[in-house]
């Protein structure tokens, strides 16, 4: 009787348990765990590629003229005629303006006459001089007749170097009168008007030359490590949506600016197309650091990290591996993979942060 009872005792749990396991609850668990383990996860895959990849330096800059000349007046006088308006454009050599000559042209007349009076007195003091050297041979003149026709030649001879250099400068101030432009480029500004009188100084005009521009742009530095005169840059302006200009690091400052700590650099552009960049552009500025060949560049979503390692997974058959790989810089949501991947290799590029090593996947 008590052994009875003993294996009545001994099997009810085992009861309880079958009648546990019978409910809807206890199997809808059992196969929820069996799913799960078998399940097939669809994803989205990109198979890798190889090619030339370029490391960047993104900076912004403003366009600036390469050659840039305020004409001043180098002689006084009333403005007489402008020939140019703002935006003509202009080459070297060209008259811009005249200020009224009359007076500069009798300055010169003038200094004219007092050459020709100084050669004549030097031809006449020679002779003489010549007469008095004769003489004192033949025992008529004293040696110091001699003496004093001697000095009056050699100071003729300075008193006609004189006229000369004046008549030079007065020539020289009559061709000052007509404003030539110095450099082919366009005028920007225009600071007088017919009739003004202008001194020695006073700006007349602003002229710019725009066949080469130059973007001056300030970095960091971090950055000032990585540049160098050559390298190539690419520019962007809102004014012409769609075009890039292309140009090179022509200086790197080897000072920051005390200021700001930034270092100006410039780029400079031959403005050689159609579209031109203008002075005062604002330009989103791109140079080439440095270029690699045969290189491969993934998404940074791609990549995940598992115990704190970088890991992408990669897609045979339809099984997804967590692979090791190796990065490189990053630029605009891209990175670059040194090393783990080879091309022709697919990788998950949807649905990789819920995964985990040798898990069953679909393609999409």
């Amino acid at each position: 009787m008590l052994r009875a009872a003993a294996c009545l005792l001994t099997m009810i749990p085992l009861l309880i348990a079958c009648s546990d396991s019978s409910r809807p609850e206890a199997r809808g668990v059992q196969l929820s765990t069996l799913e799960q383990s078998g399940r097939v996860r669809p994803i989205e895959a990109l198979e890798v590629s190889a090619g030339e990849v370029a490391q960047w330096i993104r900076v912004i800059g403003s366009v600036q003229a390469d050659r840039r000349v305020t004409l001043s007046a180098e002689v006084g006088g009333r403005l007489a005629a402008i020939k140019v308006e703002v935006g003509d454009v202009t080459g070297a050599g060209d008259l811009l303006a005249r200020l009224d000559d009359e007076r500069l042209r009798i300055a010169r007349d003038l200094a004219r006459a007092e050459v020709e009076m100084a050669q004549a007195n030097l031809e006449n003091s020679t002779r003489d001089a010549q007469r008095k050297v004769d003489l004192h041979q033949g025992r008529v003149a004293s040696e110091f007749s001699v003496d004093q026709a001697s000095v009056k030649a050699r100071t003729d001879v300075g008193q006609l170097k004189v006229a000369q250099a004046r008549l030079a400068a007065a020539e020289r101030d009559l061709s000052d009168a007509s404003l030539i432009s110095p450099i082919d480029g366009e005028i920007t500004r225009k600071h007088v008007e017919v009739g003004e009188l202008v001194e020695v100084g006073t700006p007349l005009f602003d002229i710019v030359g725009i066949d080469r521009v130059k973007v001056v742009v300030n970095v960091s530095e971090l950055e000032i490590t990585r540049l160098c005169k050559g390298q190539e840059a690419e520019i962007r302006v809102d004014g012409h949506p769609g075009v890039v200009f292309h140009g090179r690091v022509s200086t790197v400052s080897p000072e920051a600016d005390p200021e700001t700590r930034s270092f100006p650099v410039e780029i400079l552009v031959v403005n050689d197309r159609e579209e031109k960049l203008l002075p005062g552009f604002i330009g989103r500025v791109r140079v080439r650091e440095r270029t690699f060949e045969n290189a491969i560049l993934l998404p940074q979503e791609v990549v995940v990290r598992r115990d704190g390692h970088p890991v992408v997974f990669v897609v045979t058959g339809d099984t997804a591996s967590a692979r090791a790989v190796e990065l490189g810089f990053s630029d605009r949501g891209r990175v670059l993979v040194s090393g783990g991947l080879k091309p022709g290799e697919k990788v998950v590029v949807t649905g990789q942060q819920s995964l985990q090593d040798g898990a069953r996947v679909q393609v999409r």
